[in-house]
């Protein structure tokens, strides 16, 4: 097994919770606030019934120390459950911001510039790794300021009537922190290690999918299905690591706070038989003291609990983050202009290029020089991968020029111009995506009326929409409702059909 450095652990760890703590520490450290003040209402509470149990005891008359008793007991719980319920809303409302923020960043982000990433690493990590992100607001932060101030304050009030039950619950649980630790290191690289996993295999599945023909073809469907098993296998023994670390954790807490709890009563017990003579103030336990006591010693245990099950919360939260600063220092593939409507590009439809290189990621791909103007068309051909799809691309606007120029209209392609220009363009790509309209609404998409059938006649797509259940009518669906882009590898580029703009192709 392999660990990262322990400096570079420690950074990553410092940018994870400026990234994703920071934004609403305000709200956390309420929240906690607020459960750490309800946690301390269940000494009054356990006084409370030590009080009553001991008055039985002494024969005074059970009904005033029970109703007394019972109203404490009461309006401590009651003010405990509005307490919680206001630090759980505002928890979940800082883990609710948090994710949508940085769902909102990283969708935003790679809509206007792409990465080498795989659609589906970046679909896994917006639709099944951000969400882990909630575990960790919601409950480590809370733990933590629990297990720094309430352990203390039950352990100030144990010590208050014995120092021998003060030192056993100091001792078991000074123990429980540092076995937590040394889990947790193996917890964050167990955790490390099943993001990974879950990218490579939401990656593989989306390849095999798009290749499902090529692969039915070649007769490679056995070793398809040999290589999904393999990978699932590899998953399935990753989660149970993370899953064996969880319970290792567990039981270690669990084997203390036992430990710790029975030697408390153990001894509270003999005290009060009379078998042990030392280890409390003045003249020993009372009634009510060991009550007390008993009824606190698990309660002293329990934020610790709470932080060890939020420890692994944690861990995959850090997980999540670095996938998230992995993508943000990747290399990206730019994008020209801003992506937001405006008013299509005016003049007379045209374009030239002279000398235009596209950049790509870590390439640069030449465009051809050419000088189309309106009712021209040109046909881009060349074998597979010399930079046909990117040329296309850099005409209209969708990846950056390392040098040359491109003019459409007469003007610069550029910043400005780049949404306007699109904004007269319709980009078909090689594998194209439509929305869930009619046909009709499509190729109208500003909802004029204009009767499509002069466009059609010239794109020689009327037998198309003849042949169509319902024609113009007829609903596409995602993949096009059967509407074909045609063999091979094609890619074409037009202007858009609207107000008096004539239809140009390269196709």
């Amino acid at each position: 097994m392999t660990h990262e450095n322990p400096g570079a652990a420690r950074n990553d760890r410092r940018r994870a919770k400026e990234r994703i703590i920071a934004p609403v520490a305000r709200q956390l450290n309420i929240a906690g606030w607020l459960s750490v003040v309800a946690g301390a209402f269940w000494p009054v509470q356990a006084a409370a019934i030590a009080w009553a149990a001991s008055r039985w005891a002494s024969g005074a008359p059970a009904f005033g120390p029970a109703v007394t008793a019972a109203l404490v007991f009461m309006g401590c719980a009651f003010v405990r459950a509005a307490l919680e319920h206001r630090s759980g809303a505002l928890l979940f409302d800082a883990a609710d911001k948090t994710i949508a923020r940085e769902r909102e960043t990283l969708i935003s982000r790679e809509a206007r510039a792409r990465t080498e990433a795989g659609s589906a690493q970046i679909a896994a990590l917006v639709v099944q790794k951000l969400p882990l992100l909630q575990p960790w607001i919601t409950c480590y932060h809370v733990a933590m300021l629990r297990a720094q101030v309430l352990p203390v304050l039950l352990l100030v009030l144990s010590f208050s009537q014995s120092w021998v039950v003060g030192l056993t619950l100091l001792v078991a649980g000074a123990l429980i922190p540092l076995f937590m630790a040394l889990v947790g290191m193996a917890a964050e690289d167990a955790s490390k290690r099943q993001m990974t996993e879950i990218a490579s295999m939401n990656d593989m599945v989306m390849d095999r999918i798009s290749a499902m023909l090529d692969i039915r073809l070649l007769g490679a469907v056995d070793r398809s299905a040999a290589d999904f098993e393999a990978r699932a296998n590899t998953l399935r023994e990753r989660t149970m690591a993370v899953l064996r670390v969880a319970f290792l954790s567990s039981t270690v807490l669990e084997l203390f706070s036992a430990l710790g709890v029975a030697m408390v009563a153990v001894f509270v017990g003999f005290t009060l038989l009379g078998e042990i003579g030392f280890g409390s103030w003045g003249d020993g336990l009372t009634l009510g003291q060991g009550l007390f006591l008993l009824l606190i010693a698990p309660d002293y245990f329990q934020p610790l609990r709470d932080l060890a099950t939020a420890w692994h919360d944690r861990a995959a939260g850090f997980a999540v983050v670095a996938d998230l600063d992995e993508l943000d220092a990747a290399d990206r593939i730019g994008f020209v202009g801003q992506a937001e409507p405006c008013t299509p590009l005016a003049g007379p439809i045209s374009v030239k290029s002279k000398g235009a290189v596209a950049r790509v990621a870590d390439s640069e791909v030449m465009v051809p020089d050419l000088s189309l103007s309106e009712g021209q068309s040109v046909a881009l051909v060349g074998p597979s991968g010399a930079g046909k799809t990117t040329a296309l691309a850099a005409l209209a606007g969708l990846v950056p020029l390392a040098s040359g120029d491109i003019e459409v209209n007469g003007q610069s392609l550029n910043e400005k111009t780049a949404d306007a220009w699109r904004a007269r363009l319709a980009l078909v790509p090689q594998r194209p995506h439509f929305p869930d309209e009619t046909l009709q609404d499509w190729l109208d998409p500003r909802g004029t009326g204009t009767d499509p059938t002069s466009a059609l006649q010239m794109a020689a797509a009327l037998n198309i929409v003849a042949r169509l259940p319902d024609g113009l009518e007829t609903r596409l669906g995602e993949s096009g409702g059967g509407v074909s882009g045609g063999g091979g590898t094609a890619t074409a580029l037009g202007a858009r059909y609207h107000d008096r703009c004539q239809p140009a192709s390269c196709r």
